[in-house]
Parts: C-alpha cells; sequence; structure tokens
C-alpha cells in the first residue's frame, strides 16, 4: 500500500483501488483512523502502522460518508471509538451497502478475516454543525450533502488538516448520488472553510491531497463549473460536450458511466 504523505501528525494511505485514501491523525494521546480501506493485504498494512504509531493511546475510527468501499475496513477494527453523522446512523440502504460489500468480495474471490457488518456509531454527529474536543485537538464536523445523503466535512482546527470524503478530488469530476443542489452547497461549505479558517492541508476519498490554498479553490471552481454545465445541459435541453469533459482525467470508461448516472439524476431534479 502507497504512503501518499507521512509527517509526526499525519499519515495518507492510498490504496491500489481507484485511488482511495484512508487517514491517520497522530494526537498526543489519540489516533483518528479515517476510512480504512479496500484490501486485506492493505488493511493489514494500516494495522501494522498503527502498531508502530499508537502504543497506549486511545482509538477513533471515523467514517465520513457509508459508500461500501469507505466503510469496508470497518470490522478490522471494532474496538475502535466511532464517529458519523446521524444520517449515517439512519441509513436506510445499509443492506445494500452490505450487498456491495459482499459482491466486491465474491467477484474478486476474497477473504477477510473479520464479518462484514454496517458500523456501529458510538459518536453521532446531527448537526449541521458541531465541534469536539479529542485529545488536545479540536475538530468541527459540518454536514455534507450532496455526494451521497450522509457525508461529514471533518476539519481539525488545531492541525489544520481538512478531510473531503469525496469532494474535491482531483482525479474525478464530481459524482453525485443524493442531490445536485446540496452537493452545490457543500462546495460553498468547503470555500467558507478554506476562506475563513486555518487549512494547511485538504485530504480527498480518491487522489491527492494538497497543502495549497490556490488548488483547493481550483477544485471548488471546477467542481462548480462542471455541475453548472450539468444543470444547463437538462434544463436547457443543451448537449453537454461529453468528450471534453473525459479528455481531462485518466479512466474515461467508467468515468462516463458516473457522468451519465449524474445527467440522470439532474434531470430529475431539475426538469419540471
Amino acid at each position: 500500500m502507497k504512503i501518499q504523505f507521512r509527517s509526526d501528525e499525519l499519515i495518507i494511505f492510498e490504496s491500489a483501488l481507484f485511488r482511495t485514501t484512508s487517514s491517520l491523525i497522530i494526537g498526543k494521546s489519540y489516533l483518528m483512523l479515517v476510512d480504512p480501506n479496500w484490501l486485506p493485504i492493505e488493511l493489514d498494512f494500516i494495522t501494522e502502522t498503527i502498531l508502530s504509531v499508537g502504543k497506549g493511546k486511545e482509538k477513533y475510527l471515523l467514517f465520513t460518508h457509508s459508500d461500501y468501499d469507505h466503510i469496508i475496513g470497518y470490522g478490522k477494527f471494532k474496538d475502535y471509538k466511532t464517529i458519523a453523522s446521524e444520517n449515517f446512523v439512519n441509513n436506510i440502504s445499509k443492506n445494500k451497502v452490505l450487498k456491495d460489500i459482499t459482491k466486491f468480495d465474491d467477484a474478486y474471490y476474497i477473504k477477510r478475516t473479520y464479518v462484514i457488518e454496517y458500523p456501529i456509531i458510538e459518536i453521532v454527529i446531527s448537526g449541521e454543525y458541531e465541534t469536539l474536543t479529542i485529545g488536545s485537538d479540536e475538530y468541527s464536523f459540518y454536514q455534507a450533502r450532496g455526494h451521497n445523503a450522509d457525508g461529514l466535512l471533518i476539519h481539525n482546527t488545531t492541525k489544520g488538516i481538512l478531510l473531503a470524503g469525496d469532494y474535491l478530488s482531483n482525479v474525478e469530476f464530481p459524482y453525485i448520488y443524493d442531490s445536485v443542489d446540496k452537493y452545490l452547497a457543500t462546495l460553498s461549505k468547503f470555500e467558507r472553510i478554506i476562506n475563513e479558517k486555518q487549512v494547511s492541508l485538504l485530504i480527498s476519498g480518491h487522489g491527492d491531497y494538497t497543502s495549497h490554498k490556490a488548488e483547493m479553490m481550483t477544485r471548488i471552481k471546477k467542481s462548480r463549473a462542471y455541475i453548472t454545465q450539468l444543470i444547463e445541459s437538462v434544463t436547457l435541453d443543451k448537449a453537454f460536450d461529453v468528450e471534453a469533459l473525459l479528455g481531462g482525467y485518466d479512466f474515461p470508461i467508467i468515468m462516463k458511466e458516473f457522468h451519465l448516472k449524474n445527467m440522470k439524476l439532474a434531470g430529475k431534479e431539475f426538469r419540471t
């Protein structure tokens, strides 16, 4: 498993699949593991790394949202104290998420040493905005709908780390499963946080982290531009330049499928 970034306070792991990231925030008295994924050998690598840096520390497991690739490692870390949104807890599609994991493992003959189950959450974030003190660090949590219905943005205000979940990726355009309009609202939240708070590092769920504010704002701008074109296409019956879109990404075949799903969802949301 690739380590994308490492310091005394943070490790960013990168899976071989979909360039999915998992983050480990290292506090003085605690560890915060975020969205551990994908393959058993990768989860073993994360576990071994934790053993080297986490002796005697309280351990937390944070889920940015409930997509199956982000909860797939839950059973490996069941003794950790869990954090997620209230919408995550109340997700009506839990069984589908579990079926997605089972289908993936079945397709690739993967056996795991733990039971596949939906995470049980101990610390539930229900408000639009909430703060927690964990160890000597302060965390701010923001509800983040759009990509899906139960996302969270997490800002470690002490260390300046912003965990974006499946937003602001440099290797994907917006994948929208919940709501186009709510996705735009979440982008506005990102903009306010980055402009008004101390953000030294942004971590997306897929692709590369960035420590440059200009790059963070560029990702917001590109996401908005894509969604604007999406809305215009379905409301004005205007052709979407799909080839131009896909030309900017490395995996056009699969990404075209995600774009077409976005078009379908936007059509339902904006056509009268």
